[in-house]
């Protein structure tokens, strides 16, 4: 049979619990045996060996309980087709020869270790150990003689730094510290080879969700005494799992639920069990969710109830998927469609992590859930006033305003799948791109600062040049002299486009950098009138595409977020809407940005969010 669980650095000396297990019979020492088809020990005393001593050490330095323990990574091993009552060591020889080291250097008498085709090694680390004098000529002998030296002199740093360190050390090591044990049922050395091979060449990585699926999946055997009926429960359980994994590698779905996750998981049910052991899937922390679903099997009785526990929380596992597909919902009704984006919004705006919607979902109805997200959407606008956001010092706000505006959007005209609002891009921006979102004045804000660089300046005349070539005037507000109100008067291009085609046709060497920079400031105001920093000014959009329409004039912006689009880049719907200048008037100038047109794009933010707004 095979086995997965956690054991003391002092139960590696006599695994007699388990030997009665595998019916074998008690031994005063453990013997490991490292076969032929492994490497050499190659861990490097300042990086692998420095960080082991160091993690431990953070550990015992840590305010802990007697309970508490910290978890090594796996040993793999199966047993010895070559030495009696030994173990073969599959995957783990590097830590298992540090940890003997470690060992000895404080005094202990540990597990033996057999080198099958190093004999060699066999005498060296005694003589290593014994203070005897070794030849380091071989590559294996030099690193364990580096990592030897570096154990020593650690400990005795330690030492002379606290009094009575190597005792109290020793007894957390031993007690407190445990590694993963992980044996493979075999019967031959072709099968030890092969599973060697696949966990060093990262194809089964031993990450959380394999050892959940090993632990599982062995603990059910004490529910079914034939073996065919067994093996039909595990093919099953494996065709759920490869199901399951199919789904939430879906990149809509897979980044619509993970906005603002860390982790990178090699497996996606991971994020399952993650969700199941509210463990946060912080980047970091090692086996914490495998150690939850053993300990969970830990204490639930005899081999029966063992068994018991192992399918209900399988059935767990099916039910966690359930409840978020379900908040994905394709082609749902309405109401889900809200939750779709409630919790959407949520993950994407950072401003509630899945772990706690997650929680928040359990025991309650739909209605309830729904009226609860809504809540908490409601909560992100809390004592906001939308007129009074200030670009710089409310960006943040402002950004989150926004993406709220985009998701309500789409959520009033949400018929289907297709006109929701698509969080898988939004996140994959937000998380891959550089500086993520970012946002943009949609009349350029730095319009008047001058363009100090002649090739920039070059391609701001030709840009301009191509946008307005078809725009013959504009009608632009201008105070009157007598009343000082404003009056609508036609604003002619053509002298301006003059001036464009002539410093073109001029080229970089005669371009007068303040000459063009007047002209920019006199095109530029000719295209739109802005309170430039107020949010009916700002839209939402990627930083790398904002970084392409700076300092733009509003014709050049709108026809380059057609452009976009048009590649297949992500557009937010309402950025593309104030572009296409679909919250003003028909009658409006497409190619102007006036007051008019923020007064009726901050009207539509308002009634958009008027249900959210305090």
């Amino acid at each position: 049979m095979s086995r997965i669980t956690t054991v003391p650095i002092k139960e590696l000396y006599r695994l007699n619990s388990l030997r009665k297990d595998f019916n074998l019979d008690k031994v005063d020492h453990e013997v490991f045996t490292i076969p032929d088809y492994q490497r050499g020990y190659r861990w490097e005393a300042d990086f692998q060996v420095e960080a082991l001593l160091r993690d431990v050490f953070d550990f015992y330095k840590m305010e802990r309980s007697s309970e508490d323990f910290y978890c090594l990574q796996p040993i793999v091993v199966t047993q010895s087709l070559s030495h009696e009552g030994a173990w073969e060591v599959i995957d783990g020889q590097q830590r298992l020869i540090t940890l003997y080291l470690l060992l000895s250097a404080l005094g202990e008498d540990p597990f033996e270790l057999r080198f099958e085709s190093r004999p060699k090694s066999n005498d060296f680390l005694a003589d290593l150990i014994r203070k005897e004098e070794a030849n380091h000529d071989d590559p294996d002998f030099h690193f364990m003689s580096e990592a030897w030296g570096k154990i020593q002199k650690w400990i005795k740093q330690k030492n002379d730094e606290e009094r009575g360190f190597k005792y109290a050390y020793i007894n957390v090591l031993l007690n407190n510290v445990k590694v993963i044990w992980y044996d493979v049922e075999s019967t031959s050395r072709d099968v030890n080879i092969d599973v060697f091979n696949r966990l060093n060449i990262g194809k089964i990585p031993l990450n959380d969700a394999e050892l959940v699926k090993a632990l599982l999946l062995c603990k059910i055997k004490g529910k079914y005494k034939d073996e065919v009926e067994l093996t039909m429960r595990q093919s099953e359980i494996n065709n759920e799992w490869h199901q399951m994994e199919i789904e939430l590698r879906k990149p809509q779905k897979w980044y619509f639920l993970t906005g603002g996750i860390e982790k990178n998981y090699d497996a996606h049910i991971e994020f399952l069990f993650d969700l199941m052991a509210n463990t946060k899937g912080e980047a970091g922390q090692k086996y914490t969710t495998y150690l939850w679903f053993e300990n969970q099997l830990r204490n639930a009785g005899n081999e029966l109830e063992v068994a018991d526990k192992a399918i209900e929380l399988w059935a767990q596992v099916k039910n966690a998927y359930a409840r978020v597909n379900s908040w994905f919902c394709d082609n749902s009704p309405r109401g889900d469609t809200e939750v779709y984006h409630y919790v959407g919004f949520l993950l994407a705006s950072h401003e509630k992590r899945v772990y706690d919607i997650y929680n928040e979902s359990i025991g309650k109805s739909s209605k309830d859930f729904r009226d609860r997200l809504k809540e908490w959407v409601k909560s992100t606008l809390k004592g906001v006033d939308i007129e009074e956001l200030e670009y710089g010092a409310d960006s943040d706000t402002i950004k989150t305003v926004l993406l709220l505006f985009n998701v309500l959007t789409c959520l009033k005209i949400a018929n289907g799948a297709y006109n929701r609002f698509p969080f898988d891009r939004y996140n994959q921006i937000a998380k891959n791109s550089h500086k993520g979102w970012s946002l943009e004045h949609i009349f350029a804000q730095q319009s008047q600062d001058p363009i100090k660089d002649e090739k920039a300046a070059m391609s701001w005349l030709e840009e301009t040049q191509k946008s307005i070539v078809n725009i013959s005037c504009v009608y632009k507000p201008v105070p009157n002299e007598e009343n000082a109100e404003f009056e609508e008067c036609e604003i002619d291009l053509s002298e301006a486009k003059g001036r464009i085609e002539t410093m073109i046709k001029a080229g970089l060497k005669a371009l007068n950098l303040k000459d063009f920079n007047e002209l920019r400031n006199e095109v530029s105001d000719f295209f739109g009138e802005a309170d430039r920093h107020s949010i009916s000014n700002l839209a939402l959009l990627s930083a790398k595409d904002n970084s392409a329409l700076n300092n733009a004039i509003f014709p050049v912006k709108r026809e380059r977020i057609i452009e976009l689009e048009k590649e297949g880049k992500f557009i937010p719907p309402c950025t593309r809407n104030v572009f296409l200048k679909f919250y003003s008037p028909s009658d409006s100038q497409p190619y102007y940005w006036s007051g008019d047109d923020q007064d009726n794009y901050l009207k539509q933010i308002k009634e958009t969010l008027a249900d959210f707004l305090n």
